[in-house]
């Protein structure tokens, strides 16, 4: 609880490391993403398990709902990313075409394009719907450790290992800008609200 900091209950049944929680919008259920391979949605109020996902062959580092929260968005150590249908647990899509592990995935907040981070130092666009990898996010030297869009959906924003961050053209999939300055790692970007 927020205002005593008590515990309120343990959800039990990932047998890996949990590496993401989310609450969905009406904030009665929660979403997990473990080690484990799978993904799970629970009931808050009950702390019981509701659906689980599973189908990727390596550990899951994140998982999203979708801006209405009928899906659900996994990233996955195995190369890949996947949709699944909130209220039945079934895989709808699947995301192919990263080198290395993918380590967040993200909806546009229109919920119409998917971005991923992968360990092979890119980004990708993706359309929601037709799983075609619109744009190809190159560019950065080293791991990307973040990638979200900006409020409006019109532009992309990563951060990497190579002490830079840079911003790219949903429209168009090109770099329009790069920061540079830290001395280390960029572990982190977001954009401002208002943005």
């Amino acid at each position: 609880q927020v205002s005593s900091g008590d515990c309120l209950g343990i959800l039990e049944g990932h047998s890996g490391h949990v590496c993401s929680v989310q609450f969905s919008l009406d904030g009665q259920q929660l979403l997990t993403a473990s080690e484990d391979t799978t993904a799970a949605i629970w009931d808050v109020d009950a702390g019981e398990r509701l659906r689980v996902m599973g189908g990727h062959d390596g550990g899951v580092f994140s998982a999203v709902f979708s801006p209405e929260g009928q899906e659900v968005l996994t990233a996955s150590r195995d190369c890949m990313a996947k949709i699944w249908s909130a209220a039945t647990g079934i895989c709808i899509r699947t995301f192919e075409g990263h080198g290395g592990s993918v380590h967040s995935a993200n909806f546009s907040p229109d919920g119409q394009e998917v971005l991923t981070v992968s360990q092979d130092n890119t980004a990708r666009i993706w359309s929601a719907a037709s799983g075609e990898c619109l744009h190809l996010l190159m560019g950065h030297r080293s791991f990307l450790t973040s990638a979200v869009f900006s409020p409006d959906g019109s532009k992309v924003l990563t951060a990497s290992e190579d002490t830079t961050a840079k911003i790219w053209s949903v429209a168009s999939g090109e770099c329009e800008h790069t920061m540079a300055g830290h001395h280390d790692i960029v572990a982190c970007a977001v954009f401002c609200p208002n943005v």
